[in-house]
């Protein structure tokens, strides 16, 4: 349940994921008249949030999340009358429609077992019914009906449309989501998402399993395009990508057409379809090729914290739409980037005196306090580069980057005394990822022995440990300064690890599990490798921001989550496309 909701999010508003956002120059795209909207149309007023859009001849199939449990609304065009589509399912979530628009591929969560299964579900009247026994992940059928093609962790599959014959054709070094065939069936294309560099690429492979190769692979934005699928007439492919507006510091995520045309040739660049101030994604377009419908996002989102004693979540700070909160050790003040800005910004704990710390043409990410509450250490992301760590004086002034090296860098952690620094790097020319350690006193750079691969580094307040997760995402590493050596701690599947943070007797981590069974707070204690709950979050709808979905914990150690207030309405995008 939990995998299926975190990669729609994904998919839709992920819209917000970053990978190294740079501000593109289109003077490659392709020569000729430029495929352009003409038109913009608010289809829906509802203020439900939406995860997946697909389109009929008169109507559109529209998946909802109005509570914790996902419906599918049919929306009549064009005086856009809703109704919820009866089903036996107590969460579903539309993936494809039929060419004759009868019925709807679905997917629902086994009660038994945990996995996606795949159905097919009338439009107007009938009974769903079972796919073969598969299951996985954001299936689509061919153009002619008769097979399908579908994903299961990082594993591309193509079986026939009634479940038979089901075969393997692909597995790609991330996971794997959002296939489509192209409209004459001979090659699909899909989305692989990079947990480790929080990025996702746009790939293609023959209907076979033959040529397997990324699109866009010298694009500027290669690194935040996904999710795309063909126009009727085969012509242009759209697709999203997330870029960063330096003028005003938004990442916007805009909707791009490449021509199919061009794809062979040196000069394939896509052209940029919309641009923003709104980001627009899961893109279907319309089979008359002179629409495309398309889910708009307004960003805003409020920090909330888990009151124990309650037993819910109440505002940190009444009308903050923020991200990455940081309390001083005095618990006095706080640090956060604002929402949408992306700006870092310095308050007292009840939201007064506030100052903002970074331009804007500056994007921040997960700042953190000095132990002396002079310095705060955050990720620094400025057009035209990647990630850096970065330092500024609680009192305002010019930040300035930690390191003059060529990777990327996040994850600062102080140590206790406020001497050192921890990070994790990535370098593609110097072995990859690895953690790294600053000492401000003598200027010298250390590597963490046995580091390599390793990401998302937490030291202990104690200074005795630094946990860590393995490539990919599934072993929790504990390192020992006093032995100097790793050991694997616990072992979950990817996505139970999410924003580890220690206990402030170093006795016990936190981490945010995002997919096994229920969302929960679970925490594992030194010595021992059996995690343990601590509560679950419900049904709170959380913002999906530069780096997923944070979590933190506030002075006093009550947890932090950021709430998605964000407005997702359907508009008709009235576009030429030469």
């Amino acid at each position: 349940m939990k995998t299926r909701i975190f990669l729609s999010i994904l998919i839709i508003a992920g819209l917000f994921i970053l990978g190294a956002t740079l501000r593109v120059d289109l003077s490659g795209a392709a020569n000729g008249p430029a495929p352009r909207v003409t038109a913009i149309k608010q289809v829906t007023h509802d203020g439900v949030r939406k995860a997946s859009l697909l389109a009929g001849d008169s109507s559109l199939f529209v998946t909802e999340l109005p509570t914790r449990n996902r419906i599918i609304a049919k929306v009549a065009l064009p005086g856009s009358e809703r109704s919820v589509l009866p089903t036996p399912f107590s969460s579903l979530q539309a993936l494809d429609v039929s060419s004759d628009h009868t019925r709807l591929l679905i997917s629902s969560t086994s009660a038994s077992s945990g996995e996606n299964e795949f159905w097919t579900l009338p439009v107007s009247s009938g009974k769903p019914a079972r796919v073969g026994d598969l299951g996985g992940r954001d299936a689509s059928w061919s153009a002619d009906g008769r097979q399908l093609v579908f994903a299961k962790d990082s594993n591309l599959f193509v079986a026939n449309a009634d479940g038979g014959q089901a075969h393997k054709i692909y597995s790609a070094s991330g996971s794997v989501f959002a296939a489509h065939f192209s409209p004459d069936d001979q090659k699909i294309r899909f989305t692989v998402s990079d947990t480790e560099q929080n990025a996702t690429s746009l790939w293609e492979v023959g209907r076979d399993g033959a040529n397997a190769h990324p699109l866009l692979a010298d694009w500027p934005l290669k690194a935040t395009a996904c999710c795309g699928s063909w126009t009727a007439d085969g012509k242009y492919y759209i697709f999203q990508a997330s870029q960063n507006i330096s003028s005003t510091n938004l990442v916007v995520t805009s909707l791009w057409a490449l021509s199919e045309s061009t794809t062979t040739s040196a000069d394939s660049a896509p052209y940029q379809i919309t641009a923003g101030p709104m980001s627009f994604g899961n893109a279907f377009p319309a089979h008359d090729n002179k629409n495309i419908w398309a889910i708009g996002v307004q960003p805003t989102a409020e920090v909330v914290k888990y009151d124990a004693r309650k037993k819910q979540f109440v505002p940190l700070i009444p009308g903050l739409s923020a991200t990455d909160v940081d309390f001083s050790r005095d618990g006095k003040w706080i640090v956060y980037v604002s929402i949408p800005e992306g700006t870092l910004w310095k308050s007292r704990a009840n939201g007064s005196d506030r100052l903002q710390l970074t331009t804007d043409s500056e994007r921040a990410a997960l700042p953190h306090w000095s132990p002396d509450g002079k310095q705060i250490a955050y990720a620094s992301l400025k057009p035209g580069s990647s990630w850096k760590l970065a330092l500024v004086s609680a009192n305002g002034g010019d930040s300035h980057e930690m390191l003059a090296e060529n990777g990327s860098q996040v994850d600062a952690c102080w140590s206790a005394d406020g001497e050192r620094l921890m990070f994790g790097e990535f370098n593609r020319d110097e072995n990859g990822i690895k953690i790294q350690i600053l000492n401000f006193r003598t200027k010298e750079i250390s590597t963490v022995p046995g580091s390599e691969g390793l990401f998302s580094p937490r030291w202990s307040p104690n200074g005795r440990y630094i946990a860590a997760m393995s490539p990919k995402g599934t072993d929790m590493m504990l390192f020992d300064f006093n032995t100097q050596k790793w050991t694997t701690w616990i072992t979950e599947p990817a996505g139970a690890f999410s924003y580890p943070s220690w206990s402030a007797d170093s006795q016990y981590l936190y981490f945010d599990d995002l997919v096994t069974g229920t969302e929960a707070v679970r925490r594992v204690k030194v010595g021992t490798n059996q995690p343990e709950p601590v509560f679950e979050l419900g049904d709170l709808e959380r913002y999906m921001g530069a780096f997923g979905l944070w979590s933190g914990q506030a002075a006093g150690g009550s947890f932090m989550f950021v709430k998605d207030r964000s407005t997702q309405e359907v508009y008709q995008l009235s576009v030429e496309l030469r």
